[in-house]
């Protein structure tokens, strides 16, 4: 779709730029959505999904009956509209993109459990761009993401230590959903890179009081740390394209 100019049609909205119109791939007057989603600051914990994992339908199951404009937004996410798109209006477009971002982190979550998606996070975990573990004892380790649920809006995204193998609660800006990494991925990641495993190298802290051991409950190996607090209520995220449920 063109303006009365002739120039297609732009639609910036949420640091985006959107084409509005059909196309078989990503336009020149825009880049590629994927790579716009991925390069916004808030964003720099996503990796990059191919494309034609993104459009296999196997991949997309489940996921499909949560969202009225599933089929749209998967279209919005490849670069690939239909003719349809000629005829949607700007508050269209941008409903499509909301969606879209959406079903883009869950698809994310099943993503970096796959081999590339794996080696794409491993990159991130060398750079430490997850923040590192508060523990004293743990030597500055690099944390991995994770959910603590794979349900849209149940727990904002959590901090996994490979070595103390405790949780932590992620930074306040931005909140991330949980489902958008889903609860498996520590493991599987730890089990495709097992020299990231460092567990059996930590020593929890040993308390003692004028030389002798406090004693500890055997409800647990080690006392969690203080910082490792759960959140069992809906993450108050403003940014409302990540946590308003689609509409019937």
């Amino acid at each position: 779709m063109t303006n009365k100019d002739g120039a297609p049609r732009i639609i910036e909205y949420d640091g985006f730029r959107l084409f509005g119109g059909p196309c078989v791939k990503c336009p020149p007057s825009a880049d590629p959505w994927i790579f716009q989603f991925c390069n916004l600051p808030q964003n720099r914990w996503y990796v990059a999904i191919d494309i034609d994992w993104v459009t296999d339908w196997f991949n997309q199951y489940g996921i499909r009956e949560l969202f009225e404009n599933f089929d749209e937004a998967i279209e919005l996410i490849s670069d690939q509209h239909s003719e349809k798109w000629k005829d949607f209006t700007e508050d269209k477009i941008k409903q499509i993109h909301v969606q879209a971002t959406r079903i883009y982190g869950l698809l994310h979550a099943r993503w970096i459990t796959q081999p590339k998606g794996l080696y794409s996070m491993k990159k991130k975990y060398e750079s430490g761009v997850f923040g590192q573990c508060p523990r004293v004892l743990c030597n500055g380790t690099n944390l991995l993401p994770m959910g603590t649920s794979s349900t849209l809006r149940k727990h904002a995204v959590k901090l996994f230590c490979p070595k103390c193998c405790d949780i932590y609660k992620a930074p306040k800006t931005p909140t991330i959903d949980g489902a958008y990494f889903g609860p498996a991925f520590p493991h599987l990641f730890l089990c495709e890179f097992v020299h990231f495993d460092t567990s059996d190298e930590f020593k929890p802290f040993d308390q003692k009081v004028f030389g002798f051991r406090v004693h500890m409950t055997p409800q647990s190996k080690y006392r969690p740390h203080i910082s490792n607090i759960q959140d069992f209520d809906l993450p108050q995220i403003e940014d409302e394209s990540q946590v308003q449920p689609p509409q019937d």
